[in-house]
């Protein structure tokens, strides 16, 4: 028997071909159509159902922030790439809506998936993945974000940063460009300014914006913050971006096993948030999967859930106000973890952005009040695992439950308010690995569930409550099977989905809202006796997205493609009357 480790390697079973690599706002929704972008049968670049970010009938205000082929829009290096952000001189807001626009294109040739991200003044306003290109196919798309909460931070003029990192030479030769801008909505009697924070303050200190790398288990991105002495709440956002040897952190064993999955510290990875080390917040890992990853042509042309722009996940913080506001300096954390003391990282890490929004009470001047002592479960997952007698299988699953409450009270202009929030996180990776001389088989199926809920109390207004559900469900099958003549296949399946439920509450009224995204996508990689790639079979795909909300807005699409291209657009289906 060949050694299974040098047999299946990760570069061998994950990347044979390649190795490396939004939410809606209620008010907006309630008064603007959603609508998606063109999508036409026999597309091969980029389709994806996702849909515009709905807008007013209004003119926008347009501050275009690089155009594709300048030298900050051409991304055929390894840098951040700085521009000059200036606020529109004739839409000084306050702004019913405000979105975020971007335009990608790589060129036909060889080139691997690369993140992108922008940052203004330090804060995040996009991140996500790009399209790998073929030899004959040179991939566009457009993304789109709804970045009306960020508007404090757009509100004057700072230096700005994007980044493509990308290695652009004779092999790989797949030039990236894009264009970026701003659309500002006016407010008007029929479009009234959004409520938005008062405060959005980046966790990066860098005064354009740039990446943070944390390592699995290691230490957090931190940043310490003195604040006005009236925040009312507040809420961290949160980008966590799988790299390196935690690309496929989904497809990781325990340690005993990594001669099987090529990488440790088992399937489950979570984010914390701590203020002053007091844990105060938790948040789940979505799992993307970006255009390279295990089989190329499994996203041809359909990308997975979320992977060209990703959703940030909101923490609710209000709990802590009184501490942050008497006057002191207070360090905000967010790291990544696996639970395991004994976890050996092996590059290992996340790309991670993260904002803190804030809201402040224009009756104070200091908000005083109290923080009760969180109670936390904490990260304690348990793993289990299972061997045949000649190990030619290998089964194992790490189940995590976590549950984390906050409470604490502040002494508002318009009285005692108590905020309590609950958040619960709950995972499971199950998996199972056949190894023999001839066959590899690995088959992966995730659960990853978190819901959080927010109440508060008290003061001159009726109670407040909002909910959000929340799940990335992931099942994945990859069999590699060498046969007699020396010849090989590997052939995949997957099934990736997302699914977003949330309520409000409150004095302004009710709002409920439902997303749901599935993406199934197959193919099988052919090898010939040497080893060499002779061609993908089988390759299909289907992705849909759903919406709907409380105010009779609604949004259905599914897309579906075979051999790269696609075959069928199929619209409003669930979507009374549309």
């Amino acid at each position: 028997m060949r050694d299974r480790a040098s047999m299946f390697s990760r570069r061998n079973r994950l990347c044979l071909l390649t190795c490396i690599l939004v939410g809606f706002n209620a008010n907006a929704i309630a008064a603007t159509a959603i609508i998606g972008p063109p999508i036409q049968v026999g597309q091969t670049g980029v389709a994806v159902p996702d849909p515009y970010v709905p807008v007013p009938p209004t003119q926008p205000c347009v501050v275009n922030l690089y155009a594709a082929g300048s030298t900050t829009g051409t991304f055929d290096d390894y840098a951040n790439h700085a521009f000059a952000y200036t606020p529109p001189a004739s839409c000084p807001g306050p702004w019913n809506k405000v979105v975020f626009k971007a335009d990608f294109n790589v060129t036909t040739g060889t080139q691997f998936d690369r993140t992108a991200a922008l940052w203004i003044g330090g804060v995040n306003l996009y991140f996500g993945t790009t399209q790998e290109p073929r030899s004959t196919v040179s991939p566009s798309w457009h993304v789109e974000r709804d970045v009306t909460d960020l508007s404090a931070a757009l509100a004057a003029a700072h230096p700005g940063s994007v980044a493509v990192y990308n290695i652009y030479n004779d092999t790989y030769n797949g030039s990236i460009t894009g264009a970026a801008e701003l659309d500002f909505y006016p407010a008007t009697s029929a479009y009234p300014a959004a409520k938005t924070p008062d405060l959005v303050l980046p966790m990066i200190a860098d005064a354009a914006g740039t990446y943070a790398y944390i390592n699995t288990n290691g230490d957090p991105l931190a940043r310490s913050f003195s604040l006005p002495g009236n925040v009312e709440r507040a809420y961290l956002e949160v980008t966590a971006e799988p790299q390196s040897g935690d690309e496929f952190w989904y497809a990781c064993g325990p340690d005993a096993y990594i001669d099987y999955t090529g990488c440790g510290g088992t399937g489950f990875r979570e984010t914390e948030i701590a203020i002053d080390g007091r844990h105060a917040g938790i948040a789940p890992v979505s799992g993307w999967v970006y255009t390279g990853g295990i089989d190329p042509y499994l996203w041809r042309p359909i990308p997975g859930v979320q992977t060209l722009n990703f959703l940030p996940y909101r923490v609710d913080l209000t709990p802590f106000v009184a501490l942050l506001d008497n006057g002191k300096a207070h360090a905000v954390a967010v790291r990544v973890v696996n639970g395991d003391p004994h976890f050996q990282n092996n590059s290992q890490y996340f790309a991670t952005a993260a904002n803190l929004l804030l809201y402040l009470d224009p009756g104070s001047t200091h908000i005083t009040g109290q923080v009760q002592q969180p109670n936390d479960s904490g990260v304690h997952p348990s793993v289990q695992s299972s061997a045949s007698g000649d190990g030619s299988q290998v089964k194992f699953n790490v189940l995590s439950r976590h549950t984390l409450t906050t409470n604490g009270t502040a002494n508002t202009s318009h009285g005692v308010v108590t905020t309590n929030v609950q958040q619960a996180l709950s995972f499971d990776n199950d998996q199972t690995v056949i190894a023999t001389d001839t066959v590899y088989d690995q088959s992966i199926t995730q659960t990853s569930i978190a819901s959080s809920t927010s109440s508060s109390s008290g003061g001159s207004t009726a109670p407040t409550v909002d909910v959000r559900n929340w799940s990335f469900p992931l099942h994945m099958d990859i069999d590699y099977v060498v046969a007699e003549d020396g010849s090989a296949t590997q052939a995949t399946t997957a099934n990736q989905g997302f699914n977003l439920a949330t309520s409000h509450n409150g004095p302004d009224g009710t709002f409920t809202s439902t997303r749901s995204q599935r993406a199934a996508p197959a193919d099988t990689l052919n090898f010939d006796a040497g080893g060499n790639f002779t061609g993908p079979t089988g390759q299909k795909s289907t992705e849909s997205y759903y919406y709907r909300d409380s105010s009779g807005a609604c949004y259905s699409r599914a897309v579906s493609a075979a051999a790269g291209a696609v075959t069928a657009v199929s619209n409003g289906v669930g979507c009374s009357g549309q």
